[in-house]
């Protein structure tokens, strides 16, 4: 009981020193989800919060929920006992009560249950006394009264001996908590003990291998380094004898290494010969492919221009004959109107005495709907002119996207020149590194040559002017040939790239060309089939108003004849 004490002294300074939360109001122990908490109420005044704070003993978690004053005191809004402000412990044994937890994610979290989550006996009540319905007198509200104090004493009795008898329990099991936990780190430490020593006994075995493996790597070493001092005895004397074998061999073929150098002069000079000749043959040919191909576009630019005429012409003669039938079909409509209107003009003669007054009718609805035919040719121009604004629109974004294709075709065209120079400059790099190693390589070959002659001269003295000039002479030439080959191949190499940019530029440029030919010639034939278009639309109109016009004279004169004859 006194270790579970001290654990709640140092719970409760510990909770104390926790300014944020507030000032410790209340504390007591709950049971929840078959582990125990230290639950602790803390007042902000600063925040104007109630804190309750859950501490668990297994694993010295803390789980909190906060509750403004005004959601507090609207939870006991039913209860007018409880909305009291005076009784704060009992709002919080009520709270407590109903704590507890929910699973979200990883982790719990502390909520208000709608229920009490304890388990708790009821209170007593009053049992059956039945209570007067009359106005009572003055000595049945002092007994009333009475028996309300008796009974608010001894309920407040109960709620004190059940929180005693229930803080005893929580101490008891407390403490038994407390004490399997130190049974728990008794074993623990006894466990540990036993791993170090384990460990130890490890550690000192391994030393010991060590030190076994230490002594046999240092004999063997020795061993080694005795047969080693053996070994470099007999491989300096096979290296003797090797020397003088090597020197008697390379008098022995000196000459035919002279023959096989003068055959691969004379085989390389025929491969260079031949080389050179392929080069020509190859760039008649690519000038032959140019010549054909610049013959092809100009006949496939021939026959696409003879093929635009023929179209051009047919539909050309398509326009014409709808413009006669056309003009024919007004002509015909303009005959109709002028035979309805003479019959109008025969009927209104024979019927002149009874229609006097529906002539006048019929002035003011001709004069309507000469009105509603000027009306609607305004909208139909209107009409007119709203279609070619939006046909002009639309040709000029044709137009601006075609350019815009040429610009993007123009910029392609420079990535891939600038692409082309930075691959160039990439060879010409990784051919300089090459040189670069290969003179290295080179230098490490001469050294280690001239410490081979040095060696060779060291041995044989008396043999130091023959053995120099079999040596040197050859490897001399060999380095000579070797140099030129290379550079003979990088020349190649570079012509072959130049050739092959100079190619690639020129049918770029002749692409370029074109493109801008045949985007002036398509925006040169869109114009003229606008212009011609347009000339048509003119002329349709021209001649709707004149048959407009016509028909309305020919109905203004005749009408107001038949009253004159």
């Amino acid at each position: 009981i006194l270790a579970q004490v001290c654990a709640f002294s140092r719970v409760m300074a510990y909770e104390d020193k926790d300014e944020d939360r507030g000032t410790l109001v209340f504390q007591g122990g709950k049971k929840l989800s078959e582990e125990y908490y230290i639950v602790s109420v803390y007042d902000s005044q600063e925040k104007g919060t109630l804190t309750f704070s859950a501490y668990e003993l297994e694993n010295s978690d803390t789980y909190n929920i906060s509750f403004p004053y005004v959601e507090f005191d609207a939870l006991f809004k039913a209860d007018p006992d409880m909305f009291n402000n005076q009784n704060k412990e009992t709002r919080y044994q009520w709270i407590v009560q109903r704590l507890d937890f929910v699973t979200e994610g990883s982790g719990k979290k502390l909520v208000l249950a709608s229920e009490p989550t304890l388990q708790e006996t009821d209170t007593p009540t009053t049992g059956g006394k039945l209570i007067p319905t009359g106005r009572p007198n003055y000595s049945d509200r002092l007994k009333q009264k009475a028996e309300i104090d008796k009974l608010e004493e001894k309920r407040a009795r109960n709620i004190t001996d059940k929180a005693l008898k229930a803080r005893k329990h929580f101490l008891a099991e407390l403490h038994e908590k407390t004490r399997l936990e130190e049974l728990k780190a008794a074993a623990r430490n006894q466990r540990i003990e036993e791993e170090r020593q384990e460990r130890r006994e490890k550690e000192q075995m391994a030393r010991r291998r060590q030190e076994e493996k230490h002594e046999r790597y240092s004999a063997n070493n020795d061993k080694r380094e005795t047969r080693i001092t053996q070994l470099e005895l007999e491989r300096k004397t096979r290296e003797e004898r090797k020397i003088a074998d090597i020197m008697e061999e390379d008098r022995r073929k000196r000459v035919e290494r002279e023959a096989r150098l003068e055959a691969a002069r004379r085989s390389k000079r025929d491969k260079e010969l031949a080389a050179r000749q392929n080069e020509e043959a190859e760039s008649e040919r690519i000038q032959t492919l140019e010549a054909k191909r610049d013959t092809s576009i100009a006949q496939r630019q021939e026959r696409a221009q003879h093929r635009e005429t023929e179209y051009l012409e047919a539909r050309k003669r398509t326009l014409e004959a709808q413009e006669k039938q056309k003009a024919e079909k007004e002509e015909r409509k303009l005959r109709h109107v002028y035979a309805k209107a003479a019959e109008r003009a025969r009927l209104l003669k024979q019927k002149h005495d009874e229609m006097v007054e529906w002539a006048k009718q019929s002035d003011g609805r001709a004069q309507a709907e000469h009105y509603a035919d000027q009306a609607r040719a305004v909208m139909l121009c209107e009409h007119i002119d709203t279609m070619k604004a939006d046909r002009d629109k639309k040709e000029h974004e044709l137009r601006a996207r075609k350019q815009a294709t040429v610009e993007e075709q123009s910029v392609a065209n420079s990535r891939q020149s600038e692409e082309a120079a930075a691959r160039q400059k990439q060879f010409q790099e990784l051919e300089a590194r090459r040189q670069q190693n290969i003179a290295a390589r080179e230098e490490v070959r001469e050294k280690r040559y001239h410490e081979y002659i040095e060696h060779v001269r060291q041995l044989k003295s008396s043999d130091r002017g023959t053995a120099e000039g079999a040596t040197e002479d050859p490897r001399a030439k060999a380095r000579e040939e070797r140099a030129q080959r290379r550079q003979a191949q990088e020349e190649q190499a570079q012509q072959r790239a130049e050739l092959a940019r100079l190619r690639e530029e020129k049918i770029r440029a002749k692409q370029r060309e074109r493109d801008a030919a045949e985007a002036t010639r398509i925006a040169d034939m869109k114009a003229a089939a606008k212009a011609r278009e347009a000339e048509l639309d003119a002329k349709k109109e021209e001649l709707r108003l004149q048959a407009k016009e016509a028909a309305k004279q020919g109905e203004a004169v005749e009408v107001p004849a038949a009253p004159a004859e």
